[in-house]
C-alpha cells in the first residue's frame, strides 16, 4: 500500500504519494512567507547588533585616549609645572657667575635609581659671585650658593650648608656617581665664569640652568588638555550612539512564521493519475470524513492464568 501519513502537530492526515506535491507547496508557502516577513527583520538585527559592537570597540579606544590624556596632565603637572611654581625659576634672570669655592660636604645623600633600586651620592657645595640687579634697577655684586637646576633648588634650597648638593647624579652604582660629582667640579671649578640665572628678590641661590621654560610648560599642559577633553567628548558621543543603538535593537520586533491552524484528521483521496491502489475501506466511515477517536484497549491481568480451555484433574493439568 503506497500510502503515508503526515503528522501535522499532532493530527495525523493520511495521504497518498500523489498528495506530497500540495504538502510540499504548503510547506514552501510556509517558508516563503517568513522569508518575506521576518528575515528582513533578522538580518536588521544583525547589521544593529555589529554597528553596536563596533561603536563599543570605538568608546574604549577613545575612552583610553582619555585616560592616557589626564595621565599625562598629571605627569606634566608633577615633572614640569610643580618644580617652575615653587621655585619660580620664570622669574630668573640671566647674569654671569664665577665659582669662588666648592667642596665636598663629607655627606653621602642617598637617593632612587628605579623601583627597588636605591643608591648614594656625595654632596658637592658651591658658592659663586654675579653682577645682578634689583626690582630697582640698581646693579650690584652678590654673592651665593649655586644650584643646576630649579628642581634641585627646590629639593635642597632649604637645607643645611652641608646638604646644599649643587647637583644629584643617582645611578645604581655609587661610584659612578662620585666621578660624575668629581667632574662637574672641574667642570665649574673656582674662578671660571659661564652663565647663570639669578632671581632679583632671592639673590642668595642661583641656578646654573633652568630646566623648564615658559613654553615647555605651557606646551605639555596645553596639548594634554586638548587630548583630554577631544577624547573624552568623543567617548561621550560614542555611548550615546551605543545607547540609541541598543534602544532601535529593542524595538525590532522578528515576526514568527505563519502558520495556519490544525485541522482535524480526514483521508485524502488518492490521486488517479498515481496509479495506486484505493486506501482501505473502513466500515461505516466514507471518504473524506473525519475519523473519531477509537477508545482504549480493555485491560487485561497478565497474571490469570485461568483459561476456558484448561481443565484440573487429579493426575494433573490437562487440555485439549
Amino acid at each position: 500500500m503506497a500510502t503515508s501519513v503526515v503528522i501535522t502537530w499532532g493530527v495525523q492526515v493520511l495521504a497518498d504519494s500523489g498528495s506530497y506535491q500540495s504538502v510540499l507547496g504548503t510547506f514552501s508557502r510556509v517558508l516563503l512567507g517568513f522569508r518575506k516577513t521576518g528575515l528582513p527583520k533578522m538580518d536588521e538585527r544583525r547589521k544593529l547588533h555589529k554597528q553596536y559592537k563596533d561603536l563599543k570597540c570605538y568608546g574604549w579606544m577613545a575612552a583610553l585616549l582619555a585616560a592616557g590624556g589626564a595621565a599625562a596632565i598629571i605627569v606634566c603637572g608633577i615633572y614640569i609645572v610643580k618644580p617652575v611654581v615653587e621655585t619660580n625659576s620664570l622669574e630668573f634672570k640671566h647674569t654671569t657667575c664665577t665659582t669662588t669655592g666648592s667642596s665636598l660636604t663629607g655627606q653621602w645623600i642617598d637617593c632612587s635609581c628605579g623601583r627597588s633600586c636605591s643608591s648614594s651620592f656625595p654632596c658637592l657645595r658651591m658658592t659663586v659671585t654675579y653682577e645682578g640687579s634689583t626690582n630697582g634697577n640698581t646693579s650690584s655684586s652678590s654673592s651665593a650658593v649655586l644650584f643646576d637646576t630649579e628642581q634641585r633648588l627646590n629639593d635642597d634650597g632649604n637645607n643645611a650648608q652641608n646638604r646644599q648638593c649643587v647637583t644629584a647624579p643617582c645611578e645604581r652604582n655609587s661610584r659612578d656617581n662620585q666621578r660624575e660629582v668629581l667632574r662637574f667640579n672641574e667642570t665649574y671649578a673656582p674662578g671660571k665664569n659661564y652663565s647663570c640665572l639669578y632671581h632679583p628678590n632671592a639673590r642668595t641661590k642661583v641656578l646654573l640652568k633652568r630646566l623648564f621654560t615658559w613654553d615647555d610648560m605651557f606646551h605639555s599642559m596645553l596639548w594634554s588638555s586638548v587630548g583630554f577633553v577631544i577624547f573624552a567628548f568623543i567617548t561621550l558621543y560614542i555611548m550615546g550612539e551605543c545607547k540609541k543603538v541598543k534602544d532601535k535593537m529593542r524595538s525590532v520586533q522578528v515576526a514568527a512564521p505563519a502558520v495556519s491552524a490544525a485541522q482535524p484528521g480526514h483521508f485524502i483521496p488518492p490521486s488517479t493519475a498515481s496509479g495506486l491502489p484505493p486506501p482501505p475501506a473502513y466500515p461505516g466511515v466514507q471518504s473524506g470524513d473525519s475519523l473519531p477517536m477509537q477508545p482504549p484497549p480493555p485491560s487485561q491481568n497478565l497474571y490469570d492464568t485461568k483459561y476456558s480451555n484448561f481443565s484440573q484433574q487429579q493426575s494433573g493439568l490437562t487440555y485439549s
